[in-house]
């Protein structure tokens, strides 16, 4: 029994040490057929009111092993003690370099990032403003949305990462879920021709909102779709796509949902959303950003 105790807790230095992510979430649906109607469908921003905005990157936050004695003399507490202290510094590690990374993926994209700082996210949901509650005044029914924004290193295409979620309301110590629904939805641009970059190098604002606001809405289509249960009964073929981002192309298995507004809807196999162009939009030369979801 304390071989096996001690076995567990060496594995707390791989599971505990894993860095926080703010643009990961993992699928919690305890909502059953609870769904909202259309008209009691509320939204909330959380934290950040103004656009997010960063630079894309390949996220392998492995680090190499730091070396470690671990003292016997202590005896079995003072031996979880040490890797408890182990598994802190490989965490710490992790996120450090995350951090680096995250940072060096900004630099070629700042003059996009410099544009955005002041820019709020209200400012890009169009005909959902409506649905919108600030965060002063949203109740334990309001979605929470966090939407992160990211761009290529060549600022050529951008795409967009919504952690929505609902606070369970079970107080219940036995439940330690603390959340009733959570989930990831992602939207690809397409890529923008010559004449689009171009707006973007040239610093126009304009141009960069409406891109930002069509993959806003789109996820916000998407968000109010699944919480009103449209997409509970459609169960197509489970197929392989490829999706290509600034990190390189992505192999995905899921079910395509809708295909709305030139995008193809995916739910994949982890129960995200992925809203990524149809074949034909994404070889297309006039992309237009202006039209709403």
């Amino acid at each position: 029994m304390r071989f096996l105790f001690i076995i567990f807790a060496l594995g707390l230095v791989g599971c505990g040490s894993t860095p926080y992510r703010d643009d990961y979430a993992k699928h919690v649906n305890l909502i059953a057929d609870n769904y909202y109607d259309d008209a009691n469908f509320k939204f909330s921003f959380s934290e950040n009111p103004n656009v997010d905005l960063r630079g894309l990157y390949s996220q392998n936050d492995t680090v190499d092993a730091t070396p470690i004695l671990y003292q016997g003399g202590a005896g079995l507490a003072g031996l979880l003690v040490q890797i408890g202290t182990h598994s802190s510094i490989v965490q710490s590690q992790r996120n450090n370099k995350r951090a680096k990374e995250q940072e060096q993926a900004n630099k070629p994209i700042l003059p996009l990032i410099n544009l955005t700082k002041e820019v709020p996210l209200i400012d890009l949901i169009g005909e959902n403003s409506f649905q919108l509650v600030s965060l002063e005044n949203a109740v334990s029914d309001t979605v929470k949305i966090k939407p992160i924004f990211f761009s290529n290193s060549d600022m050529t295409e951008l795409s967009l990462k919504s952690i929505v979620w609902l606070p369970s309301q079970d107080k219940s110590k036995r439940r330690k879920q603390k959340f009733k629904y959570k989930n990831m939805i992602q939207v690809y641009s397409q890529r923008l021709n010559e004449s689009q970059h171009k707006k973007l190098v040239n610093g126009d604002k304009g141009f960069l909102s409406e891109v930002l606001s069509s993959l806003l809405t789109t996820a916000l289509y998407i968000t109010k779709n699944e919480l009103t249960g449209q997409y509970s009964k459609v169960k197509g073929p489970v197929q392989t796509f490829f999706i290509k981002d600034g990190s390189g192309e992505k192999v995905i298995r899921g079910s395509i949902v809708a295909e709305k507004c030139g995008y193809q809807i995916i739910q994949d196999i982890h129960s995200w959303f992925i809203a990524y162009p149809k074949p034909e939009v994404t070889a297309g030369i006039n992309n237009d950003f202006t039209a709403q979801c």
